[in-house]
């Protein structure tokens, strides 16, 4: 994907649930919002409208981490550790001024709290009781401390509570999380969606409570909107045109853009956190992940005058949100000052940079407002990733014409073997349009998106990119009509039936009707790596060192002895059961690292000899 020669990714926001079916034909508004801006990598964001007064009107975008994934409202105290893909710890320091402002707003609903179902502390990452099912998305880090956030593979199956909604008698007892060197009472209420991409399981014996099956709707109703506004995690470096239709019913007059934007263990002198320690957090809280908290939020505002063309631009942030994100201050923009980095030479992407200053650009957002019937002041707009065109700069009547529907649309497992469980490939012919396009809107979905009811279009994921971070998929939009556009996506999940939606919008906002295919992704294809199968589920991910080290004498070992040979392919045989038992056992992976640990060390010193014996090291031999 990064080989695209792409500077621009655009997104369009929704309004509300209210889709136009493929027949209809749209009016384009003649009001709308421009959002430019360069997140550093792995930011979330939120972006908002308020009125001059500090009334919240409407949530524009929500990165999808927060909107979908929940990691402000599930089990977990808030400081836990965390990691990559880590499934605990309520992260409610992450949107705070957006939280506690889209919560504060007149007749808003508000989510209701997730808490670990039945352990004793939610400081405590290893189950009490069996309370964990296979988990789709999230894995524990087990490594130490401070490891790169890249470096673990979820290569062995992971179980995780799913959790459940505190309830009045938990209120009631005094529930309480443990903080730094404290407890915090929990109450009902949370400020955060909670995670939205959990199937019951329906087996017998299924441990997931029925609140797990309610989490999806409840966030729907308390933000209808929220399927609309979720945005796919932008890659780093890469300047976002969001565009905004503006409704028919708000008035012309003075609003404010807001955008708040975070990135897990940015740290720096003033905020840098230490590992929980104490009786309320075990072994793993304390020895496994990192302590993600770092420097606060990030706010930007942006003063803007809709209903008549301008440009409205900032450098500097507006302030800065809490760490925690509750407590007296918890929605309170605090004043810069020096606690936070404002260095973008020194320290590129951090505290203030997080929307990058880059060079060439005096601003770190830009809102442009196109109003009236200027339609053609759309023009500079950006027209798609990477057309460089001018969107919208044609008369009125063209403007309000959408786009046509893709043609001849197919979806198809990736053609790459070693990721086709997890990737799947977008084929389609580029449609007419009056205006050039602005971008491709795709979703994916678990659930049938079907022509004749947008909203399962709309309730369908917005794409990722085919690549190990979660991160937005960008379509070029260069392409001549008729012409095939084809790219890949990712963050899928092996033998699963997807639903796959793309429809075009122009750069007046206007969409067009959008075409489905549907496929399934393969199974594992294990081809890279051979299977220490025990070893692997014991620490965590086959690229551990502990683990290659075995595997490197293993293989040097084969050669050397009929015998082993023989042992070693009975192990194949019995090792993915047992994998299968020590994965689900926080414990008995401790266990098993504990006696493997002198075998490891006696491998890591055998590694020069076994490889000088063999003075090449051999193919991986496939399919074990």
């Amino acid at each position: 994907m990064r080989s695209l020669p792409l500077t621009i990714v655009v997104v369009t926001v929704l309004i509300g649930n209210d889709l136009p079916r493929a027949s209809a034909q749209v009016a384009a508004s003649p009001r709308a919002l421009e959002f430019r801006f360069t997140p550093t990598a792995r930011a979330q964001i939120a972006i908002w409208i308020e009125k001059a007064d500090g009334t919240f009107v409407k949530t524009i975008a929500l990165t999808q981490a927060t909107a979908f994934r929940g990691i402000g409202n599930r089990p977990g105290a808030y400081a836990m550790n965390s990691g990559f893909h880590w499934p605990y710890g309520r992260r409610e320091g992450t949107l705070p001024v957006w939280a506690h402002r889209r919560a504060g707003m007149a007749g808003a609903k508000q989510f209701k709290r997730v808490i670990f179902q039945n352990r004793t502390s939610e400081g405590f990452a290893s189950r009490t009781s069996e309370d964990s099912t296979p988990e789709s998305y999230f894995c524990l880090a087990f490594m130490a401390p401070n490891a790169p956030l890249d470096a673990v593979s979820c290569a062995s199956g992971f179980f995780s509570d799913k959790g459940r909604f505190i309830r009045d008698a938990d209120v009631a007892k005094g529930y309480s999380e443990p903080l730094d060197s404290s407890r915090r009472p929990l109450d009902l209420v949370s400020l955060y969606p909670p995670r939205r991409d959990i199937t019951r399981c329906s087996t017998s014996g299924c441990v997931d409570t029925p609140d797990t099956s309610l989490y999806n709707d409840h966030a729907r109703d308390v933000m209808p909107d929220i399927d609309s506004v979720t945005m796919a995690t932008p890659g780093g470096k890469m300047e976002q045109s969001l565009l905004f239709p503006v409704p028919d019913e708000w008035t012309n007059g003075n609003y404010v853009a807001w955008a708040e934007v975070n990135t897990e263990d940015d740290s720096n002198p003033s905020y840098r956190f230490e590992t929980p320690k104490g009786d309320d957090w075990d072994s793993w809280a304390e020895t496994f992940g990192y302590s993600y908290r770092g420097q606060p939020s990030v706010v930007f505002s942006v003063p803007v005058t809709v209903g008549t063309a301008g440009t409205y631009d900032t450098s500097q942030p507006s302030g800065y949100g809490s760490v925690t994100g509750f407590g007296t201050d918890g929605g309170a923009v605090h004043a810069l000052d020096g606690t936070i980095t404002n260095d973008p030479a020194g320290a590129p992407g951090s505290g203030a940079d997080r929307f990058r200053l880059m060079p060439g650009k005096d601003y770190r957002l830009r809102v442009s407002v196109r109003g009236g019937d200027a339609m053609g002041g759309m023009g500079g707009m950006g027209g798609g990733s990477g057309a460089g065109g001018t969107a919208g700069s044609g008369p009125t009547d063209t403007c309000r014409t959408p786009p046509s529907v893709p043609g001849a649309l197919a979806v198809a497992p990736s053609a790459d073997a070693k990721h086709s469980h997890e990737w799947g490939h977008l084929h389609f012919l580029v449609p007419e349009s009056a205006q050039q396009i602005h971008h491709y809107e795709v979703r994916v979905s678990k659930s049938p998106i079907t022509a004749d009811d947008p909203k399962t279009f709309e309730q369908g994921l917005p794409a990722n990119a085919a690549s190990l971070d979660s991160e937005e998929l960008v379509v070029p939009t260069t392409g001549l009509p008729g012409s095939s556009t084809d790219v890949d996506f990712g963050q899928l999940q092996p033998r699963q039936t997807y639903w796959v939606g793309v429809r075009a919008v122009n750069g007046c906002a206007v969409y067009g009707p959008y075409a489905v295919g549907s496929f399934t992704t393969t199974a594992i294809n294990f081809t890279k790596l051979s299977g220490c199968f025990v070893a692997t589920a014991a620490f965590g991910s086959p690229l551990e060192p502990q683990v290659e080290s075995l595997r490197r004498v293993r293989d040097a070992m084969r050669k050397e002895s009929a015998v082993f040979a023989a042992a070693t392919d009975l192990y194949y045989r019995s090792g993915p059961p047992a994998a299968a038992l020590i994965s689900r056992s926080d414990v008995a992976r401790a266990v098993v690292r504990t006696l493997l640990g002198p075998i490891v060390e006696v491998a890591g010193a055998a590694q020069p000899v076994a490889a000088d014996r063999r003075h090449a090291r051999p193919a991986v031999p496939a399919g074990r």
